[in-house]
């Protein structure tokens, strides 16, 4: 056990060289391990290939201004995402998978570093530890830490703005200072993701201030300093795209978000989304029932008032995804590290010296059911891999693989009972370290493997299709394309209106594609994605059909997304422009 007597005062004082400790190598290990092995094993899926074939037009163009898909605006998020998947690309010559998850990957070590060092000044060793190991190893975090999505990137900036923030109102920094760098993170992650930054930033920290009621720090020049860092930075990127496309303003800042907040299906979203959240938060989420109780919430509120902005923020947040029935799990992200403090804190109090019983007693229980779970799931995979069941082709593992991790599971199991049998140091902090190594492999392998097994791969049907397209007559889109197979075909694909005549389609075209919805014989209903869907007629020219490609992320027995390669019969079309609606079928 560990004593945290210790008055708050000495823990407010960053120990001159934290960065030797064990637990930052153990960190970087275990974070280098979990996110940068096997970066590009997986197709390219969901939104990575939405950003990365904006990074790649900035790359083109020239202009890191206006984002853009296939030569048009694309007024979906402000570009920072993109800028930082260019940069990977610049580097690497291409934006490649590599290319495309490395800034997730860098962005989610920065961020484990970032909570061992916030938390490091007024909670142990063991807390502090506990806490950024946990964060790296929620199953949502473990999804989205190391794919080309924004969530990683976005966390990053916004966690980053409430515990840089607070650490300083802790610590005494000067207020401007703290107020400035604050709100300068914050714009770093408007410009990833829109406002859900700056919101979540204000009503923390000023809420935190009017519960402390201090005036000083919340009225003053310093604050509006750090206004005034927040408007150059987001100007800095906003005011010339606002010159060239106005218009496009508010779909670029709201667009997206907007549609999240509606209340059908609002009764069932408010029952199923903190069942999500705490599922995202697996398999630390338990340690968050301990809370329930009273006495253990006032105890740890005495030891470590500190804690009050974490569940200020917290309980300030929540709502803004609680009450918009279209949210989804993933929303919650940025808060996930003030979660992982608190869960952080609940280890450290629960194998202190000073807690009682029941406390105690709940961390054993905790990982006694964590060692049955590693077993049962261990069990399970091994049932996979033995029965002959088409559902479960994709989760099958390599045998070798399998006997290696299943030795791991057994030795993670071994550790955490004999870590349950009491909490004397280093007990816990080995309990945590092995399951979070362990949690980290089964990522990289069995979850990996399932999904090279069963994703589905665009890049070698688009290299045949670019062998078969003529240089000199290269592939256009009627509308714009679905964005994953605009971004595996590598070359550029311009963008023409949906034909109303044959005359709408330039001389120089030849060959052409366009989406096609499932279940539809004749030319779909609409093109495109996202909000920039257009209505569509049938093609007012004869043509063949060279290929129709399924895009979904994952292999289907019945696509949902497919993207049609035709080429125009130029003698037929200009003789009797008709439409040709045998070809297509």
């Amino acid at each position: 056990m560990h004593d945290i007597s210790e008055p708050h005062s000495s823990l407010e004082r960053l120990p001159a060289r934290w960065w030797r400790e064990w637990e930052v190598a153990a960190l970087g290990i275990l974070v280098l391990g979990t996110y940068f092995t096997r970066l590009s094993a997986a197709p390219v899926c969901g939104e990575e290939s939405r950003w990365a074939t904006s990074a790649r037009e900035m790359i083109a163009s020239g202009d890191w201004v206006v984002p853009r898909q296939q030569g048009t605006i694309f007024p979906e998020r402000p570009p920072l995402g993109s800028w930082a998947m260019a940069i990977a690309g610049l580097m690497r010559g291409q934006v490649d998978p590599l290319a495309i998850r490395l800034p997730s990957a860098c962005a989610t070590l920065l961020l484990t570093w970032l909570i061992y060092w916030y938390a490091r000044a007024w909670i142990s060793r063991l807390g502090s530890f506990c806490a950024a190991a946990m964060y790296a190893t929620f199953a949502q975090v473990l999804v989205l830490g190391r794919f080309g999505e924004s969530e990683a990137l976005f966390t990053l900036f916004t966690a980053a703005a409430l515990l840089v923030w607070h650490a300083g109102y802790v610590r005494g920094w000067p207020i401007a200072l703290t107020w400035s760098a604050g709100y300068s993170l914050a714009a770093l992650a408007a410009l990833v993701k829109g406002p859900q930054a700056p919101v979540y930033c204000v009503s923390a920290c000023c809420g935190y201030l009017l519960l402390k009621r201090d005036w000083r720090w919340l009225v003053g020049r310093g604050h509006l300093l750090g206004l005034v860092c927040f408007a150059v930075l987001v100007g800095a990127w906003m005011v010339p795209f606002a010159r060239s496309h106005w218009e496009s303003i508010d779909d670029i800042w709201a667009g997206l978000a907007r549609e999240r907040f509606t209340t059908h299906g609002l009764a069932v979203h408010l029952v199923s989304f903190p069942i999500e959240t705490l599922g995202c938060l697996l398999p630390w989420s338990p340690l968050l029932v301990v809370l329930v109780r009273r006495k253990t919430r006032e105890s740890i509120a005495a030891s470590r008032p500190q804690a009050l902005f974490l569940v200020t923020a917290l309980v300030l947040t929540y709502p803004s995804v609680w009450l918009a029935a279209g949210a989804r799990g993933r929303y919650y992200m940025p808060l996930y590290p003030c979660l992982a403090v608190l869960m952080g804190l609940v280890v450290e109090h629960c194998t202190a010296s000073l807690s009682d019983r029941a406390d105690r007693l709940a961390w054993r229980r905790y990982l006694r059911g964590l060692a049955a779970a590693v077993v049962a799931g261990a069990t399970a995979l091994v049932v996979v891999n033995l029965v002959p069941l088409e559902q479960f082709v994709d989760a099958r593992q390599p045998w070798p693989f399998l006997f290696a991790w299943c030795a791991a599971a057994l030795a993670t199991a071994g550790a955490l009972g004999w870590a349950s049998r009491d909490e004397r140091s280093p007990r816990p902090q080995v309990a945590v370290l092995t399951l979070a190594g362990f949690l980290g492999l089964t990522y990289v392998g069995v979850m990996i493997n399932a999904r090279v097994n069963g994703g589905n791969d665009l890049t070698r049907i688009a290299e045949q299709i670019q062998r078969q397209v003529p240089t000199a007559t290269p592939l256009v889109s009627l509308g714009r394309v679905y964005h994953r197979f605009a971004y595996s075909y590598t070359e550029p694909i311009r963008q023409i209106p949906w034909p109303a005549t044959p005359s709408d389609v330039p001389a120089e075209v030849t060959y052409f594609c366009f989406d096609r919805r499932p279940g539809t014989t004749d030319p779909p209903d609409s093109v495109g994605s996202g909000g920039h869907a257009g209505t569509t007629a049938a093609l007012p020219f004869a043509w063949d059909k060279v290929a129709e490609i399924a895009c979904d992320p994952v292999k289907r027995k019945e696509a949902h997304r497919t993207v049609v390669v035709g080429r125009i019969r130029r003698a037929e079309s200009l003789a009797e422009p008709r439409a040709n609606p045998a070809a297509f079928r």
